[in-house]
């Protein structure tokens, strides 16, 4: 194969170029889209940890919100996470989830406060 000059380089790249903003400006398709599917045979999540009245209280605190607050923020009632707190109850399924998301990435959870 040929060595390509500096001069069919800089052609290259500036075709290139033309075609991003073309993509960009939705005047042209990409000829090919490549998607990944996974299935359950393939991934493996690993279930949230479990989350104590201390734990939570911690993460609550950490956060700086109100009973009412963090209720609001985790889309469960107030009385939800005072049991929580006191070992009345443990949360369990999608809760599970999302104390584990306040307690590793608290900024995803404080954006959606105004």
């Amino acid at each position: 194969m040929p060595k390509r000059t500096s001069a069919e380089d800089t052609e290259m790249l500036i075709a290139s170029l033309r075609e991003a903003v073309q993509f960009h400006r939705g005047s042209k398709r990409p000829a090919k889209r490549h998607r990944v599917y996974a299935t359950a045979r393939d991934v493996v999540a690993e279930a949230p940890r479990r989350y104590g009245a201390t734990r939570i209280r911690d993460i609550r605190n950490r956060l700086g919100l109100s009973q009412t607050v963090f209720a609001a923020t985790l889309n469960v009632s107030p009385a939800t996470v005072r049991a929580w707190e006191q070992g009345a109850r443990t949360p369990e399924g999608p809760s599970r989830r999302l104390l584990e998301i306040a307690d590793r990435h608290p900024d995803i959870l404080l954006e959606n406060l105004s």
